[in-house]
Order: C-alpha cells, then structure tokens, then sequence
C-alpha cells in the first residue's frame, strides 16, 4: 500500500529585525515598502489568473510593519490593504514585534492592540499569531493571546545559540498559560526554509537544509540563482524521505520563506511559479501550495490528532541579549518602573493621560525589539555603531518619557519649583497600596549642605523628631530616615536647622558582625560576608563552602572561544569552548558607616575583567530588608565572558519561584520540556520558599539569573529549583547582534528580605514586588506649618 502524497505548505513573511541589517531608520521604510510591494502582487492581474493554491500570498509578521505602511499608504491604499486582508490574501497577525522578555505582563498584553483594534474596526480576521527568531514567550502570553481570540501560533525558533522546546522542532501541541488559556502551538523550523529548499526563487544558498534527522547536502559557501525546480528536486524529497525513516508522524510540512535569503526581506512573486512547475511534474507524490498560517493550522487541527498539553512557561534563550548592554537594561526596566509609579500617583489620569500611558509603553516596546545590534559586531564600521547606539536610544527615549510623565505628575502633588530660597519641606508618599515601613531619602544640594553642617531635625506637622543619618552624594546629601505609611499616605516632613537634630553622627566602628531584632550577619576582611543567620529561627540563610561570599564575584572566560561554534547555526553540532572561572578575591570587608539609621558594611574584591569590584550592604536597624549595591568597573574584554554576582542562599528545605510575567515559575518544573534551564530573566525578583524559612530576592537593574550554579553555554533543559542565585551582569557571547564587548562603569541594586513571614510563595512574592518600590519623596514649594 502507497503512502498518502505530502502537502507542503509555503507561508511567506518578511522577517523583522529592527537593525541587524542596517540601520533602524532604513528598515523601517524598507518594511513600508514591503507591504506595498506585497499589496501590488495580491492586486496583479497575473495573480487573479493562477490558480488558488499557487496564488501569492502574504503574512504580515508583525503588526509594527502594517502600522508603517498604514502612516503613509493614502486612503485608496488602505482600502486595498483591508480589502486585501480581509480574504485572506494578506494575513494579518497578532504579535506587534518579536520581543525580549523585558516587559512586564500588563505591557505585553497592550503590544497585542494594535493589531487587535485594526482587525475589529475593520472586520479582518486575527486568529494566528507568529513568532520568530527569539526562542520563546513570557507564559503570560499564552493568556493573553487567547483573551485576543488567538488561537494559533507559529514558532520558527532560529536554535542558534538556543533551542526548541519539547524536543526539537516538527511537533504541536497546546501551550496552556497560567489562568487556562490555551493557543494550538506548530513548533516548526527556521524560518528561511522555503530559500533553502529552492522553492522561493532569487539567489539561494547552498548546503544543509539544517533539518534534524534528515539527510542533508554537504554545507559550502556558494550561492546560486534559483530559476526553476532543480534545485528543489535535489534537496526537498531526500528530506522529506529522512523525515519519514526518522519517525515523523505527518505527512505535511509548512515551510516559511522570503523573497530573498536575509532578514527584512522584500517579498516575491516567483514561488508561485516555482510550485506551479512542482506541481506539475511531482504534485503526485509531493503537492506544495501557497498559504497563510490559518490555512496549515486548518490543516493542522484535523490531520494531528490529540496533542500534549504543556502548562508553563516558555523561557527564551536568547534573553541573555539583555545582559549584553546592561545600561540600556538599566534604563529600560527604569523607565517601566517609573510608568508604573507615574500611574499610580494619579489614578484619576489628571496628568498621566492614557494617551501618554500609551506613548510610553510604545517606546518600551520598541526598546524590547530582539535585536541588540548589526550582524558583523566584531566589525568597528560607522554602520555597525549606528545599529547600536540608535537601539541604545530606544531604551533612553522610553526612560525619558517615563521620567518627563513623573515630573508632571509629581509637580501635581505638590512638588515645588526650583527656586533660590526653596523651602526644607519634603512630602513622602506611598504609592505602593498597602502599608510600607521603609526608608525614605530627603535630598539637599551641595550649596545647602552648609547650613546643615550644625545640628538640626526631621520633624513631621505633629512634631515628631525622626531620628536621621546623612550620606553624602554626588551632588549634595541624602539625608535618610526611617518611617512607616499607611496604604496610599502621605506625610509632610520639614528640616528645621538649629533644634534636637535627633541623630548621632555616622562613624564606622570596626567590628565584624550586625545585629537587629531581624537577622544577624557576619564578616571577615579576607572572606566578605560570610553567614546571615534569620534570628527569629537560628536559621543561616547562607551556604559558602564553596568559598563565594554574599556578594562576590565570579567571572568566568572563554580564552579564544569560537562564538561561532558554540551556537550551531542551521542545526550543526555544537562545539563549546574551554572555559576559565575566576574567583573573587575579597582585600577587605568592614564598616563604613554606622549610624541612627542604618549601617553599611563594604566589601572590596579583586577579580579578573574588572579594575575594581565592590558590594556594599545596609542594614537598616528597623528592617527585615538588606539593601545590597554592586559597583564594578568592567574592563573590555573581546573574548566570550561572563561576570556574576553570586547569592549563596541555602534555604533550608526551599525551593525557587521567579517572578515572571503572568506568574511565578519554579525553573525546571513550570515551563514547557525542553525549553531553557541554562538561565533565566525575572521582572523584580525571585523568592526561595522553605521551612521554616522563606526569602525574598529583588532586582532593580540586572534581570537575568542562574539558579544553583553558573551555566554559561551549557544548554541544560532540566534543573532542580535549589541552591544558589547568581546574577548575570554581562555576557559578550554572541558574534552578532552583540556588543563584542561589556566594558563599562556600572552599579547594580538589589534588596534582600527573610524570615517566617515569608515561608510561602504568596507572602514572599508580594514582599520582593515591594522591595522593588522605595517611598516617593518631593520637595514642596511652601513651608509646612508645625
């Protein structure tokens, strides 16, 4: 009995990089023109004529690109388009831009409305979403896609330097998110298959179809002009055939491709001529058609069968982009906190307007594009420096609007002008929603702090004196206290020079432990921090037998390391580079401040790719919380790097959750099989449950984190959420998209809390958000009445 005839379904898209192939201007209008150049080969009479299953079509990958055709197009333009999309003949998707997982869940879900207004207000359907390149999705997204009336995504995982998830590519299956929605997932190949397999037409390259399983021509450099099926009839039934003696259960395959071989590619009409030629001679055996991604997953949906259904998250592999320009990241999880504080100060939306919400998110958006950078990094070219420094600004555009949207906010509160006899009245603010007991920080400048040189107070419109401690800043002081607000409180406070100042003058005491009614922790000049012991337990929270101190680095090399060769491009095997851990060496560890307040204790640290490397801890005396800083001058480095800070949490009994967007994920156990375990990107945190015990771990600036070990480059897809936390702080792996090198002056926040209090995930969770939001502090414009 002869086995059914394949059906190959051919989707054409124009992947979307903003940069990578040139500046970030250029593809924009490149994109624009794309969709005009798709449009006219819809309309084209020679298109009317062939018949439906050779007829040109195009997917619309993401809805960035329909949005620049739509600002410039003209009215009958648009008609067409609508026209055009509401058959079918261009598909409309749901996904705004191939994303990093920076943004948080209430951002990802506005990146869906774009496409999902255009589609209601124009009646074009919107079921399918498609995802390329990056190796995965938030699980919030899941939800959110399915909340849309999305019910089909298309992954086409580029697997260098990353992977597929449930084993490899070439499967389904439905993909569950936390609160139940489900979207019908075709884990498929790279995009750019269709090129390879000469059935787009242009100029192809030759060599390995990068197929798992199937047999393959032998990879060269060469390029050829494909003009008819010959080069077809080599590759794709030798493929198809190692599909089938490998297990491949369909006897269907969707093949994405573009008109050219390169990303942000222009479309072509030639494939339709192509597969009509196929047909003809081999449609038989092997029948290809031109389709939209609706028109497979119809296919799919009947011809799969039951599929597995996975429930968690879909961690990206290529997320360690965001350590590769870490000021950027700094500024862009800034900018997302900041909008989020600027629209709880003014719920009413008096000031922070929806539309300018909107504004700001827009940018985020565009700051969280996958792409770092240009193709050639290691290449100093003016272009190459362009791609980057227009994506660095991406993340200062969004920071600039989120900080512009606080001020208008906060001169509503009540912010004062700047002006030469500004009043010391301050007004602290929890915005957070709940009550906070904190520190606040009330700011003078360098010209003021004369007249504060005397004693003087802190003092509240009921008179209480608030015990105060001054550290000194780049620009002045801040004069820092301890204070504790009701939910959504906010309390006048005044710096009265002359009375009762309240405050001991900080000095460092030389010694080598802290105490407070919370936690104990200790201290040696050549180890750094060596235990934090929880003092309502006796619990110690840390395990340093492998000689890492809370806070200290851990630099690992690849001394000559192929980048290349570690990411196996197009299905090759991997060959991972030698590598070099070098350890923090600590040359001292003490008090350097010793206060009413709070006191630090700073720990300096010599360690290979940095000129200097510091840790510094607060212990604030009325706090369960640390707050913990690192300062590192990088040096540039152009080999593979990583540098870490290490967390050597040892909870007993206690088990990771990360904060991620749509819920908490235990790494290795809530997310798809397969998928990384190597490292993760967290929003604020992460929290270690145990018994007795539970700790809550809070990020500010650097996002991604390895659990139980460092693992650069080791593709492990299981883990056990335990042991130590280390956080990523730079990475130069790649030899495209980024920065060859991480050299920089860079400071790194972080808060730390622990107790019984926090021994479940609800409770830990909710204490690391809010250590992630400190009290907002303005300086008023009126002296305030005592």
């Amino acid at each position: 009995m002869s086995s059914p005839p394949w059906t190959i379904f051919v989707v054409q898209h124009s992947h979307i990089d903003l940069g990578f192939t040139d500046r970030q201007e250029v593809i924009t209008r490149f994109h624009r023109q794309f969709i005009d150049q798709a449009l006219t080969l819809t309309l084209s009479e020679r298109n009317a004529a062939r018949p439906a299953e050779t007829r040109f079509k195009f997917t619309c990958e993401g809805f960035w690109a329909v949005e620049q055709f739509l600002a410039g197009c003209g009215e009958e333009k648009r008609r067409r388009f609508v026209k055009s999309a509401q058959n079918g003949a261009i598909e409309l998707t749901a996904f705004y831009l191939h994303l990093t997982e920076l943004l948080d869940l209430g951002h990802l879900r506005d990146t869906l409305a774009p496409a999902k207004e255009f589609a209601r207000a124009n009646d074009v359907p919107l079921t399918a979403a498609m995802s390329c390149d990056i190796n995965g999705l938030s699980w919030g997204m899941a939800d959110a896609l399915a909340e849309n009336g999305v019910r089909f995504l298309s992954s086409n995982i580029n697997q260098h330097h990353g992977g597929y998830p449930n084993g490899g590519p070439l499967n389904a299956f439905h993909w569950e998110g936390p609160a139940g929605g489900r979207v019908l997932v075709w884990n498929g190949l790279p995009y750019h298959k269709a090129n390879l397999f000469g059935l787009m037409g242009g100029c192809n390259p030759v060599g390995a179809a990068g197929v798992p399983g199937a047999a393959n021509m032998a990879a060269d450099d060469r390029y050829v002009a494909v003009t008819d099926i010959g080069f077809a009839e080599r590759l794709l039934p030798p493929v198809l055939a190692g599909l089938e003696a490998n297990g491949y259960p369909y006897r269907f395959l969707p093949l994405m491709g573009s008109g050219l071989y390169t990303d942000n590619s222009p479309p072509t009409d030639d494939y339709c001529d192509l597969i009509e030629s196929w047909n003809a001679r081999h449609g038989g055996e092997i029948k290809i058609v031109t389709a939209t991604l609706v028109e497979f997953f119809a296919h799919l949906e009947i011809a799969a069968g039951e599929l597995p259904v996975f429930r968690g998250d879909w961690p990206d592999w290529w997320s360690d982009g965001v350590a590769s320009a870490p000021v950027d990241t700094l500024l862009f999880r800034n900018a997302q906190r900041v909008k989020r504080l600027a629209e709880r100060l003014d719920p009413e939306r008096r000031v922070m307007t929806l539309e300018t919400s909107a504004q700001i998110g827009r940018k985020l958006t565009l700051a969280a594009e996958h792409t770092f950078g240009y193709s050639d990094t290691s290449n100093p070219k003016l272009l190459s420096h362009q791609v980057f420094r227009r994506k660095s600004k991406l993340a200062v555009d969004a920071d600039e609007a989120a900080c512009s949207a606080l001020d208008d906010v906060l001169r509503m509160r009540g912010e004062g002008e700047f002006t030469s006899h500004r009043p010391y009245t301050y007004l602290v603010i929890n915005a957070a929603g709940e009550p906070c007991h904190g520190l606040a920080a009330l700011a003078i400048d360098s010209w003021e702090t004369r007249i504060f040189e005397k004693p003087f107070s802190v003092v509240d419109a009921s008179g209480h004196v608030y015990p105060h401690q001054i550290v000194p800043d780049s620009r002045g002081w801040q004069i820092y206290l301890s204070i504790a607000l009701a939910a959504d409180e906010e309390r006048a406070l005044t710096l009265l020079p002359g009375r009762a100042n309240g405050c001991s003058e900080p000095h460092a005491a030389p010694r080598d432990f802290y105490e407070n009614a919370f936690l104990r922790a200790c201290w040696s000049g050549d180890a750094g921090l060596t235990s934090l012991v929880d003092r309502e337990s006796g619990v110690e929270l840390l395990d340093v037998s492998k000689g890492r101190a809370l806070g200290a680095p851990v630099y690992q090399l690849f001394p000559g390391g192929s980048r290349w060769d570690a990411g196996g491009f197009n299905m090759a095997p991997r060959r991972i580079p030698r590598s070099v851990i070098h350890e923090g060496v600590c040359r001292s560890c003490a008090v350097t401040a010793d206060g009413p307040v709070f006191t630090t204790v700073t720990a300096e640290y010599s360690v290979a790719g940095t000129q200097s490397y510091q840790t510094e801890f607060r212990f604030a005396h009325a706090l369960r919380r640390i707050d913990v800083t690192v300062r590192a001058k990088k040096t540039a480095e152009y080999d593979p790097e990583g540098l870490y800070v290490a967390f050597p949490f040892a909870v007993s009994g206690g088990v990771w959750s990360l904060d991620k967007p749509g819920g908490w994920v235990r790494p290795g156990v809530d997310q798809i099989p397969g998928t990384c375990c190597d490292y993760y990107l967290v929003q604020d945190g992460a929290a270690c449950v145990g018994d007795p015990v539970g700790l809550a771990w809070t990020t500010l600036d650097a996002p991604l984190v390895h659990i139980g070990d460092t693992r650069l480059w080791q593709f492990q897809t299981s883990l056990a959420p335990e042991g130590a936390l280390y956080s990523w702080l730079t990475n130069n792996k790649w030899e495209c998209n980024f920065p060859i090198d991480c050299g920089g002056n860079f400071e790194f926040r972080y808060a730390i809390e622990a107790g019984a209090h926090l021994a479940q995930v609800s409770s830990a969770a909710a204490r690391l958000r809010a250590n992630a939001n400190s009290f907002t502090v303005i300086r008023t414009g009126a002296q305030t009445k005592l």
